[in-house]
């Protein structure tokens, strides 16, 4: 079990259903609590300020599954967002990527006793939260490498068709694949965490356990078993994101 869990959630801007979203009261009042309303209507482009809040929403319930140990009910209202400067343990170089984009918030996201902390940041043409918490006492610094990447990418290992992904999997891999972004999210994570532990990338397996496709957060395998590194897959319109924490037991083995 990993001692820290990670979540991320992207949303693609240039999607039809992200535009004037933050006009629409009924949509407002029933995804965000009084609190989160005030700061989304009162920012200089409130649609933008609502999709940062959802993100970290999203985000934050992946996280927050992982340490109630099953996925809680998901109505939105209840894991609020609050912003903030404080950075707890973050390493800036964790949100920073080398594509233009940038962190532009920061804060926590709560519900009832159980929180993660969470940071935005503005991609080109989308929103990309990650959130991180840990189950006990966190290691001074905790460092996360999100990902942000186009689903149309040629040059990539996870160009193609679905069933031109699905034989890079393992039998239990793709009992998790519902789509062509979910697999090639996966083959992208997948990628980063063999170079990160310092392995093969055959001998990484990401799965999920039985159950309803919402509430199966991935696990990371190595030779078949159980690892300390944490996971956590999004997509959304053109993109596909991913976030991964190896810890410090996983970094650079043999990579046979």
């Amino acid at each position: 079990m990993s001692s820290v869990c990670v979540g991320n959630d992207i949303v693609d801007l240039e999607t039809s259903r992200t535009e004037g979203r933050a006009s629409d009261e009924r949509f407002v009042a029933r995804v965000f609590a009084e609190p989160e309303r005030r700061t989304i209507q009162s920012a200089a482009d409130p649609d933008l300020e609502l999709w940062c809040h959802w993100a970290a929403k999203e985000a934050g319930y992946k996280v927050i599954s992982k340490l109630a140990g099953e996925p809680p009910p998901f109505a939105h209202r209840t894991f609020q967002v609050a912003w903030g400067d404080d950075r707890r343990g973050v390493d800036d170089d964790a949100t920073a990527a080398s594509d233009g984009s940038r962190v532009v918030r920061r804060g926590a996201v709560s519900w009832r006793e159980l929180a993660a902390d969470v940071s935005v940041a503005l991609h080109p043409g989308g929103v990309h939260a990650v959130a991180f918490a840990a189950r006990e006492r966190p290691p001074r610094l905790v460092r996360v490498h999100p990902r942000v990447e186009l689903l149309e990418s040629p040059e990539r290992a996870w160009a193609g068709a679905l069933e031109d992904l699905l034989p890079l999997f393992s039998a239990r891999e793709v009992d998790a694949i519902y789509s062509r972004p979910s697999a090639a999210v996966r083959v992208g994570a997948r990628g980063d965490l063999a170079e990160l532990i310092g392995v093969a990338e055959r001998r990484l397996q990401i799965v999920c356990a039985p159950g309803p496709a919402s509430q199966r957060p991935p696990r990371v395998l190595l030779d078949g078993e159980e690892t300390e590194a944490d996971v956590s897959l999004s997509h959304d319109g053109r993109l596909i994101a991913w976030a991964v924490w190896v810890g410090t037991a996983n970094q650079r083995r043999d990579a046979t």
